[in-house]
């Protein structure tokens, strides 16, 4: 009689846990592109949630796809930062105002701008993209020429436009929460990819981690 554990794909833990998270989280995902999709349907924001559809879209099949890692940080606090950096924005809240009403038309300029080159960063990761620090393979094309952690930035900016549309002290909070995170997740990504000896030579050829020539 064969024995289901006997299969080639269930012979490594690391193998199953592995394809059991890439499952999960584009699960996760796929609830909020159809979240996105429903939202379409009132016909307010398009351009906006298009933008936010193709960008989640992209975070969906990237981790479908995306290979093991060589390398995966096993401290506590790489996953916390990592984790909460990725889930704590689901906790603005939209039913504040905006700063000033005549900002609004720039700051849906500059979501739609910092959504669409989001994606850009998530396609050019590629089966590299993950949550997690960990070693992928490292990519150093288009933006990633420029600073080293261009993806950060980019939610950055985002989350000041947000902000800016629905501003009060809770989404203020949840904002400089993600922005530490972001912070401490691309210091802790970086001490286990300069262990790559490709990762250390693009170090020292592109200097700022996320704005160019400021940090």
């Amino acid at each position: 009689m064969l024995n289901f554990f006997d299969f080639k794909i269930w012979t490594k833990r690391s193998d199953l846990m592995h394809w059991l998270v890439n499952i999960a989280v584009a699960a996760f995902f796929s609830c909020y592109i159809y979240g996105i999709i429903i939202r379409l349907a009132t016909g307010t924001c398009v351009t906006l949630l298009i933008a936010l559809l193709f960008r989640n879209t992209s975070i969906t099949l990237v981790f479908l796809l995306r290979r093991p890692s060589k390398l995966t940080s096993k401290n506590v606090g790489d996953w916390i930062a990592a984790i909460g950096g990725t889930f704590i924005t689901y906790l603005y809240a939209s039913q504040a105002k905006p700063i000033y009403p005549f900002i609004m038309p720039t700051a849906y300029v500059v979501m739609i701008v910092t959504a669409l080159l989001s994606t850009i960063c998530i396609i050019n990761l590629g089966r590299s993209f993950g949550i997690v620090p960990a070693n992928r393979g490292v990519k150093t094309e288009l933006l990633y020429g420029i600073v080293r952690h261009p993806l950060y930035s980019l939610y950055t900016i985002y989350d000041l436009a947000v902000i800016s549309l629905a501003f009060s002290s809770h989404n203020c909070y949840i904002a400089i929460l993600h922005a530490l995170f972001s912070y401490l997740r691309a210091k802790r990504e970086e001490n286990i990819l300069i262990r790559d000896r490709t990762y250390e030579e693009y170090v020292s050829k592109t200097r700022y981690m996320f704005l160019l020539g400021v940090l």
